[in-house]
């Protein structure tokens, strides 16, 4: 008898060694957040200025660690496809292990390297000047939030991983999940788009996940945006995980 969970943190394990393989990976996955919070907070925030009544930095903490857990679901995807393509999981499939716990450990992975990211991210923010006025039940909260946002942006990257044939596919849904978050409420007030661009960025899930942490780490009224930040991101994640067990049991039959 095979141990779920056991197994799954092997897996886990196995994708930390390959990650701690790849220095390049890891300098990257750290080192961009870091650069995207100077480069916001300092570049764009001498010329920002304040946005409804905070300093840019303040208003930009949310958008960055909403758009750097897009860019890195990237590399989950990456190494779903690599142990796909290369044989792995053919091998893992032969073996006497849980059958579900190859894709568990990756899933975990990417939640773990997200985790770490949010917090370099909050660090760097604290470096460059942000001040949040949040207690500490608003940032368990905010916590919350943001962990289920990355849960569910994890099992998107796990279905292009399990099903893309190019790996540029993998690198182009990443560009295009860090592109919507401009298109939202991260870095400008959707009252500041174009109608179009407005209409979408008011509705669309990013939008209210970063509003929904906004308020809570700046003390702002929280409106609709935490149960419709929790209601879209848990919808997604639940479809989303539906979704690549299907494609992964399939994958096991062949």
């Amino acid at each position: 008898m095979t141990n779920v969970f056991s197994d799954s943190i092997i897996m886990l394990k196995r994708c930390f060694t390959k990650n701690l393989r790849s220095p390049e990976t890891v300098i990257m996955a750290l080192g961009v957040p870091v650069i995207m919070m100077i480069l916001f907070g300092f570049v764009f925030g001498g010329v920002a200025g304040d946005v409804d009544g905070f300093s840019y930095i303040n208003f930009i903490v949310p958008g960055i660690i909403v758009q750097c857990i897009c860019n890195a679901s990237g590399a989950t995807g990456m190494g779903l496809h690599n142990d796909m393509s290369k044989g792995i999981f053919d091998r893992f499939r032969s073996m006497q292990i849980a059958k579900s716990a190859f894709l568990n450990g990756h899933a975990w992975m990417s939640i773990l390297r997200n985790m770490v990211i949010t917090i370099v991210i909050i660090g760097a923010g604290f470096a460059v000047g942000f001040r949040p006025a949040a207690s500490f039940t608003d940032w368990l909260l905010a916590a919350g939030v943001l962990f289920l946002f990355l849960i569910a942006i994890t099992w998107i990257t796990v279905i292009f991983g399990l099903i893309v044939k190019d790996s540029e596919a993998i690198s182009g849904l990443a560009f295009l999940l860090t592109i919507l978050t401009f298109v939202s409420s991260g870095f400008a007030p959707p009252e500041t788009l174009p109608t179009a661009l407005r209409i979408f960025a008011q509705h669309q899930p990013m939008t209210h996940v970063i509003d929904a942490t906004r308020a809570l780490l700046l003390g702002l009224p929280l409106g609709n945006s935490l149960w419709l930040a929790l209601a879209w991101s848990g919808g997604i994640a639940i479809v989303a995980f539906t979704i690549a067990v299907q494609i992964y049991k399939s994958k096991l039959t062949k």
